[in-house]
């Protein structure tokens, strides 16, 4: 469901990347270094979501806030939803994030806990 949202592939991709580098977890980084790349993520972005941004204006915002709320486990500040606003995100946008947020920390948790073998070209977190 949250794959047909309003947020764009290339941002989800995004959001996933820096949530893989920041969990640990090379299976998601590897998987979605792929997956990016086919989204047209070229790796000077992909190496800016990994450190938590993005070469876009817009969606650093949104990548920035994603780890946010990973980190703080959804403790986020009113100045962190009115950067979101600000930068042009509707509530709903800011649902959505959230919901990538809680997706890509289960598969981060699920690739690390399982050990799933990496199956895309391997990515060190």
């Amino acid at each position: 469901v949250a794959g047909a949202g309003s947020l764009d592939l290339p941002t989800r991709e995004r959001i996933a990347l820096a949530l893989a580098q920041q969990n640990s977890c090379e299976y998601c980084l590897s998987a979605h270094t792929a997956i990016g790349s086919k989204a047209g993520l070229n790796g000077a972005e992909i190496a800016a979501n990994r450190a938590g941004s993005s070469q876009d204006a817009r969606a650093a915002v949104a990548v920035k806030f994603a780890r946010s709320l990973a980190e703080h486990k959804g403790e986020v500040t009113t100045a962190e939803l009115i950067e979101m606003r600000n930068a042009g995100y509707s509530d709903a946008d800011i649902v959505e994030v959230i919901t990538h947020v809680g997706m890509n920390l289960l598969t981060n948790i699920l690739g690390k806990a399982s050990r799933v073998e990496i199956d895309f070209p391997k990515v060190s977190a």
